[in-house]
């Protein structure tokens, strides 16, 4: 379904204090320079408001700049201007974060049911790939027959998924008056991980637009059926039994597989390559805080064995993504810290991927975060949703907002992997499709 936007007004939220002088100069990681030029998106809806006499779109509309403006005086980088040359940089210099209203000329109940993730594209307030010196963004969507759609992006360079939420929920606090109890956040991601000099490695490789996106529901008694069905394979006996996110990883890479089988001008010798996002908080020693702002994540790298590349099932990934999930420890993460190494590995990989030698394949998993805790005073949304990114072969895991187990799967794949994905009868056993308008 096409929405009609417009955009009515646009101004910028400032800091409530200003940022010390000696913050003002906010360096990018190791960790950040290796990451995407992207924005992290959310969409956030709210049914609650109806329109009717006590909705007042003004009276809202400045309660969220007012808690917007507390937060960015303790999420300081989000409110300045990146500089990108050498010495990669955000000048804290409080010019502040775009806040755009608009008008959707839609029922939001349509949209919550029916919509694909590119629809929700056009509610955002940047095109997710077009990155440029601001790191934050909002759009305020008011919905002509009631509710509300709360639009946020936050630069991938400077914040992981996890710190998306951690400012979210803490403007979400601030806006419900409780803005006494937010803490100082830990923002030291450059101390950790000292930049360096990556000049001839492109952060923009894996970024695509030839790709569709598509949203799968996998009720909870069909997640449960997924780990039975790997906790009783051969490859898992004696091994802890799949958690959700391990059996659908499987599970929906060998429906990738199936989908990309004899594809025709594909290189005989290509490399095949399971991707998982890790948080390493935890992990470092010593362990950060998990509200720790800034890109504090790594990937696990898995190159699935002939075994499980030829099964059907590929039961025997689970094991091998966990240990490979396993290596990221605190000795791993020391000589990240440390070593210029891993940067030549991941400037090689990108080398490889770009002359398609490698087919990558990517889960990133939300379930467990605090998706639903933004409450910004008219109570938690009905539905959090994660629009179109820019990227192919990626599926994002979310937990739906029933709460019993169910699975939102957002898949990007590239338009006739997907025709067969959304064909496929093994899939639609468990995947239940949502929308398909094109992208």
């Amino acid at each position: 379904m096409k929405l009609e936007v417009e955009v009515i007004s646009k101004e910028f939220v400032r800091p409530s204090s200003p940022t010390p002088e000696n913050l003002r100069r906010y360096k990018f990681s190791f960790l950040d320079q290796v990451t995407a030029d992207v924005y992290n998106p959310m969409v956030y809806f709210y049914e609650a408001l109806d329109g009717g006499p006590n909705f007042n779109a003004v009276e809202i509309k400045n309660r969220l700049k007012n808690s917007l403006s507390q937060v960015l005086s303790s999420y300081y980088p989000l409110a300045g201007r990146h500089h990108n040359d050498a010495d990669s940089f955000i000048d804290c210099n409080d010019d502040g974060v775009p806040f755009l209203e608009a008008r959707v000329k839609s029922n939001l109940y349509d949209v919550v049911r029916h919509s694909s993730p590119a629809d929700l594209n056009d509610l955002l307030p940047f095109q997710l790939d077009q990155l440029n010196e601001i790191s934050m963004g909002v759009q305020f969507n008011v919905f002509e027959l009631g509710g509300i759609a709360l639009a946020i992006c936050v630069s991938h360079k400077i914040a992981d998924a996890l710190s998306f939420f951690s400012v979210v929920n803490g403007w979400a606090v601030a806006a419900r008056g409780a803005s006494e109890a937010l803490g100082r956040p830990h923002i030291a991601a450059a101390k950790l991980f000292p930049p360096r000099n990556v000049s001839l490695y492109n952060t923009r490789n894996s970024i695509v637009r030839d790709r569709v996106a598509r949203r799968f529901v996998l009720e909870g008694s069909k997640v449960e059926a997924i780990r039975a069905k790997y906790a009783d394979s051969a490859a898992m006996e004696g091994q802890r039994r799949p958690s959700r996110v391990e059996a659908l990883s499987a599970f929906i890479y060998s429906r990738f597989l199936a989908a990309i089988n004899h594809e025709s001008g594909a290189q005989p010798d290509r490399l095949f390559l399971v991707c998982h996002t890790v948080n390493i908080r935890q992990k470092l020693e010593p362990p950060l805080p998990q509200d720790a702002f800034g890109n504090y994540y790594r990937t696990a790298l898995t190159l699935p064995s002939p075994e499980t590349l030829t099964d059907d099932n590929c039961s025997g990934l689970v094991n091998e993504v966990r240990h490979q999930i396993a290596k990221i420890d605190a000795e791993f993460l020391r000589q990240f810290q440390e070593e210029n190494a891993q940067l030549e590995t991941i400037k090689a990989t990108s080398a490889r991927f770009m002359k398609g030698e490698i087919v990558s394949f990517a889960l990133t998993s939300l379930c467990r975060f605090p998706l639903y805790d933004a409450d910004f005073g008219w109570g938690k949304p009905a539905w959090a949703a994660s629009p179109a990114l820019p990227f192919k072969n990626l599926v994002v895991l979310m937990d739906a907002k029933s709460g019993d187990g169910a699975i939102d799967a957002v898949v990007h794949l590239n338009e006739p992997h997907m025709a067969k994905l959304e064909a496929d009868e093994e899939f639609l056993k468990f995947a239940s499709p949502t929308a398909s308008s094109a992208d």
